[in-house]
């Protein structure tokens, strides 16, 4: 007689095979871009993520990760170090031309990003990937990673330090223990479930926004 599994046995081998198959997928598409460096995005000598920045051989930006070292940091925090350094690396007007990436950008949490968990801003197909944690989450304009990597390597930025890992230009020492951290960094699978929910929350937030925008219309058409 067939042994019957427990279904909370069975939920993790599922979530399991999950997992593998999509870090198997990032996996592949990081064999393209090569790591140039990793460095601390920190204010006030308070450390907020480890940030790795990948090339392609002609040394063009691919990918952007971020790795939560912060055991909290709210959207509206994310934001904030977000306009604090375009503040400084730009003039006012580049974050009102990119506004709709940004805005885009900054809505895919829904709650606040925690230690170990994993931002991607990545190159792909004529458009920006924004991932968390091995899940697609946006798609922006081509132009978003530049302008990020661009905000973070500014001959005038927020975080010179981070400028220096990002481009290799920190001593070895440095750059060995920040690149054990910064591999270090990995989310459970409990959080990856969790911040997936994230998705159909915003699905069901525009499908919610759709039918109300639907029965306007049909209550001012009966008018």
């Amino acid at each position: 007689m067939a042994m019957l599994l427990p279904v909370k046995y069975l939920q993790v081998v599922v979530m399991w095979r999950w997992f593998f198959m999509v870090f198997t997928l990032f996996f592949t598409s990081a064999q393209s871009a090569e790591l140039q460096g990793v460095g601390v995005f920190s204010t006030l000598e308070k450390p907020w993520f480890l940030t790795g920045l990948y090339t392609d051989k002609e040394q063009q930006p691919q990918r952007l990760e971020f790795r939560i070292v912060e055991e909290k940091i709210t959207p509206y925090r994310f934001r904030q170090l977000w306009q604090q350094a375009f503040a400084v690396a730009h003039e006012n007007d580049v974050w009102q031309q990119h506004q709709q990436d940004l805005e885009q950008f900054f809505s895919v949490l829904h709650g606040p990003l925690q230690t170990n968990d994993q931002l991607l801003v990545e190159q792909q197909d004529g458009s920006t990937v924004v991932s968390i944690n091995y899940r697609e989450h946006a798609r922006l304009s081509e132009e978003f990673l530049p302008l990020l990597v661009q905000t973070l390597t500014a001959r005038i930025t927020l975080v010179p330090e981070l400028r220096e890992g990002l481009t290799g230009q920190q001593p070895a020492a440095e750059q060995r223990d920040l690149l054990r951290d910064y591999d270090r960094a990995q989310p459970s699978l409990g959080r990856i479930a969790e911040t997936a929910r994230w998705l159909r929350q915003r699905q069901q937030a525009a499908s919610a926004a759709s039918s109300a925008s639907s029965s306007y219309s049909g209550s001012v058409g009966q008018l």
